[in-house]
């Protein structure tokens, strides 16, 4: 069986297919290019020849066919209420749906029923699809010289977002996303709750700005190893810290310090999280994967990213959601 796992970041959309253990296609497409014709993930798609592929998932959805995807699900999945960055997806989503194509969401971290609610309270992103799929590339690499109940580990995945996730026993059991935690190299993080408050307006593409990227990488290290403590205490000491992203060379030296640091490789091609999709893909095919997705309870994943909101700000968060939709 080939599958193809897609990852659609913020500067490229990558599609990696592999047939059992092996990369047997990958391609890398600037977003800018995407947004101009998304016909062209299609295109790609159908070239690589996958039976059945996952992914472009945004802040995850649980497992679920994208030709049975209702408004509810895609507004779910992006969060978005401007007009410009909703055509992009909408469109291919439209597409798969005349396709009928075998393509599958994956669930964000948040959906996960391994870790505890009292971890999740008033988040929405403790990890986007695309951060659980390299969770899963980790997994596998590491499963390969260890007992899958042993792996009790930290991941940090470094781009324009700073992600965390905390393993223990081959199970995700905690996480801090790239707009929940710490600032990244193009992204500003988590605010302060009285700038929040001060701002009044908040634009969806104020997440985008900033960053880290006229600072020294010590610096962006330094951000990193925070995320990475944070987590940790959830499982206690961690064994190791595997490093991801476009950045994590650049730190690696320094999280040395701290951790024995393993960078995610995994089948040696392509994005990881577009190989972890692809994993997620052929699990979800009944392929030879779907020992270990099944494992990591990704198919028990549940609910929606507005679950864990406490009532006092769901109060709130729905006011300023029917005001988005006036205007």
């Amino acid at each position: 069986m080939i599958s193809a796992g897609i990852d659609a970041g913020t500067e490229s959309y990558c599609i990696v297919a592999i047939e059992d253990e092996e990369v047997v296609y990958e391609i890398e497409i600037p977003t800018t290019k995407v947004r101009q014709n998304p016909e062209i993930v299609i295109e790609n798609l159908r070239e690589c020849g996958a039976e059945i592929a996952a992914g472009l998932s945004g802040y995850g959805l649980p497992i679920k066919k994208f030709s049975e995807l209702d408004d509810v699900d895609i507004f779910l999945m992006t969060l978005n209420f401007e007009p410009e960055q909703r055509v992009g997806l909408r469109r291919i989503i439209e597409k798969m749906k005349e396709m009928d194509y075998d393509l599958y969401t994956i669930p964000g971290v948040i959906h996960l029923q391994t870790i505890p609610r009292w971890r999740k309270i008033n988040k929405i992103d403790v990890g986007t699809y695309d951060k659980l799929c390299s969770a899963v590339l980790a997994v596998y690499q590491l499963s390969k010289g260890a007992n899958f109940e042993d792996l009790n580990f930290v991941l940090a995945e470094i781009g324009h977002f700073n992600s965390f996730l905390a393993i223990k026993n081959g199970k995700i059991v905690d996480g801090i996303g790239g707009s929940s935690g710490f600032p990244g190299y193009g992204s500003i993080g988590s605010l302060d709750s009285e700038l929040a408050y001060l701002l009044g307006e908040f634009p969806k593409k104020l997440i985008y700005s900033d960053g880290l990227k006229d600072y020294d990488w010590d610096v962006l290290a330094e951000y990193v190893l925070k995320g990475l403590r944070s987590v940790e205490v959830s499982i206690g000491k961690a064994d190791l810290c595997m490093l991801s992203g476009r950045f994590a060379a650049e730190v690696k030296e320094y999280i040395e310090e701290f951790y024995e640091v393993e960078i995610l490789k995994g089948f040696g091609k392509g994005k990881q999280s577009a190989q972890g999709a692809a994993i997620i893909a052929n699990a979800i095919g009944g392929g030879k994967f779907k020992d270990l997705v099944r494992r990591m309870d990704i198919f028990n994943a549940k609910g929606t990213v507005f679950d864990y909101i406490t009532q006092d700000v769901m109060k709130f968060l729905k006011l300023g959601m029917e005001r988005r939709v006036r205007f």
